[in-house]
């Protein structure tokens, strides 16, 4: 009965699989806002954008958290595969680095740049606010 109410999840970055094995529940960045997918969800394919998520694994009560990069989620017959850049625990992220990385991206912004140059640099500080967003308080 109690492995009615999980799925099979599995966290792929471009560098490594994150996390594979049972779960009751992941919540990932949207872009607009978050969405949770339970057990037994519709089969479908959600884009995902930078910032923080979140999954159960199964038979603990504590969330995991990341901070992964853009990307997508695929759900199929109740196994759920999250394909994205990066996934990064609050505890591997180096602070003064991201910190870093916001005022390049801030500064980057500042000045006049192509549509393009905008977009990566958005993209960029997005990146580094998600980062130092879940490290908040180390």
């Amino acid at each position: 009965m109690a492995a009615s109410n999980t799925f099979y999840l599995k966290i792929i970055s471009a560098n490594r699989v994150f996390y594979s094995g049972r779960c009751r529940s992941l919540i990932v960045p949207e872009y607009d806002g978050q969405k949770e997918i339970l057990a037994h969800h519709e089969d479908m394919v959600i884009a995902i954008d930078d910032g923080e998520m979140r999954f159960q694994p199964e038979g603990s009560e504590n969330w995991e958290y990341a901070v992964v990069g853009m990307g997508f989620v695929e759900i199929v017959n109740n196994r759920v595969t999250l394909l994205v850049e990066t996934a990064e625990r609050p505890e591997e992220i180096d602070v003064a680095r991201a910190r870093e990385a916001k005022e390049r991206a801030e500064e980057q912004l500042r000045q006049k740049q192509s549509i393009h140059e905008y977009y990566h640099s958005r993209a960029s500080l997005a990146r580094a606010m998600a980062r130092l967003k879940a490290t908040a308080g180390k």
